[in-house]
């Protein structure tokens, strides 16, 4: 399939030959459209997720005294006759809470994505034999090192945006790495084009001379593992669910992974 033969049209840019500046708004308009197609998946009930409040990292409950605020949000569960008997942590805030954390023995492990956000890690800690679990993400979404370094859209024929992707781009010993910060399709596509966008990204990434690809999705890891990413770290199993058109639950894992260009 091309996606001539389904009426769409590709544009492929990247920052080593337009400013950064005229990628951001496509890459804004790809976000916008990615969160439209969020409520069709719903997390799952035996899982509190919960979003720190951070105003950019400078006043914080969560920054200044992580085990203290975990302590809080774990009573509160508690409270409502929650049993709680694991909880994970995803940040970006290492440098902030790792100490902290590891000191109140929490088992910490890095996660190493050279064009994506610096000090990526995320912390578990097993409690008891409890069945809910408590997934606490606290992502720097501002980020400057996370800025368009390439933009792939999909228009149709009456130039609607129906999809595409966007990342970064970063250069480490030698390697360039890539950072897939948003691939989305608008509803009503026909089958295969989430695949040819995926190879459509392959291709853009290897004319960058990028090497490997990294990422983190809560709902897509079985479609990236068709495309050939491998999972690096599985976080928080069976995070969100949806309602398939058979009326069958699907669940997917919150996953990080990687896509090694060199192996096909």
């Amino acid at each position: 399939m091309t996606f001539d033969d389904v009426g769409l049209t590709l544009t492929a840019r990247t920052s080593e030959a337009v400013d950064r500046a005229d990628l951001k708004p496509g890459a804004e308009a790809l976000f916008r459209l990615f969160l439209q197609r969020e409520p069709e998946f719903g997390f799952n009930p035996d899982i509190t997720v919960d979003y720190p409040e951070i105003d950019q990292g400078v006043d914080s409950p969560f920054l200044d005294e992580a085990p203290a605020y975990l302590a809080k949000r774990l009573a509160e569960l508690e409270a409502e006759g929650r049993s709680v008997g694991r909880v994970v942590i995803l940040t970006t805030w290492a440098d902030r809470v790792g100490a902290a954390l590891t000191a109140a023995g929490w088992t910490g492990q890095p996660i190493d994505m050279p064009a994506g956000p610096d000090g990526t890690w995320t912390y578990a800690l097993n409690r008891s034999d409890g069945a809910h679990t408590l997934y606490v993400e606290a992502v720097n979404e501002a980020d400057p090192k996370i800025r368009p370094d390439f933009l792939l859209e999909l228009h149709d024929a009456d130039g609607r945006l129906r999809g595409g992707a966007w990342g970064s781009i970063h250069d480490r010993d030698g390697q360039r790495y890539a950072y897939l910060a948003t691939m989305t399709l608008d509803e009503g596509l026909p089958p295969g084009v989430g695949t040819a966008l995926g190879q459509a990204v392959d291709a853009a990434m290897r004319q960058a001379g990028v090497g490997v690809v990294h990422l983190g999705t809560q709902t897509a890891g079985p479609f990236y593992r068709r495309l050939g990413y491998r999972i690096t770290h599985n976080l928080v199993p069976g995070l969100r669910v949806r309602t398939d058109a058979n009326g069958q639950t699907i669940s997917t894992d919150l996953v990080m992974m990687e896509r090694r260009l060199a192996d096909g």
